[in-house]
C-alpha cells in the first residue's frame, strides 16, 4: 500500500508546489503593475512642477526685463528722487545715480519731507 500511496503525494506536492509558483508569479505582475502606475504618475506629478515653474520664471523674467526698461528711461536725477523718497542718504544717491554730493543734497532738501513724496 505505502508503494502505491507515494507517486500520487509526489503529484500532490508538484500541484502544490506550481500552484505556490504561480501565485507568487501573480502577485509579483500585481506589484510590478502598481510600482508602474505609482511611477506614472510621480513623473506626471513631477512634469506639472516643472511647467508651473517655467511659468512663474517667464513671468518674473518678463517683470525684471519689463523693471529694468522702465528704470532706463529714468534720467539720475529722477533716481535720486526715488531713492531720497526711500530714505537713502546724500552721499548714498550721490554714488549710486553719478550725480555730485551737492546736487544730491539738494534734491533731499527738495524731496525729503515734501507733501507730494
Amino acid at each position: 500500500m505505502s508503494g502505491t500511496f507515494f507517486p500520487y503525494l509526489m503529484v500532490v506536492l508538484w500541484l502544490m508546489l506550481a500552484m505556490a509558483v504561480a501565485y507568487v508569479y501573480w502577485r509579483v505582475l500585481r506589484l510590478e503593475t502598481k510600482r508602474d502606475s505609482l511611477t506614472t504618475m510621480y513623473l506626471d506629478q513631477q512634469q506639472q512642477q516643472i511647467s508651473a515653474m517655467q511659468r512663474d520664471m517667464s513671468r518674473l523674467l518678463s517683470r525684471v526685463e519689463q523693471q529694468a526698461q522702465g528704470d532706463v528711461g529714468l534720467s539720475p536725477y529722477n533716481q535720486a528722487i526715488e531713492m531720497i523718497r526711500q530714505g537713502l542718504t546724500a552721499s548714498e544717491v550721490a554714488s549710486r545715480c553719478g550725480i555730485s554730493r551737492s546736487e544730491a543734497e539738494l534734491i533731499v532738501s527738495l524731496y525729503r519731507n515734501s507733501p507730494t513724496s
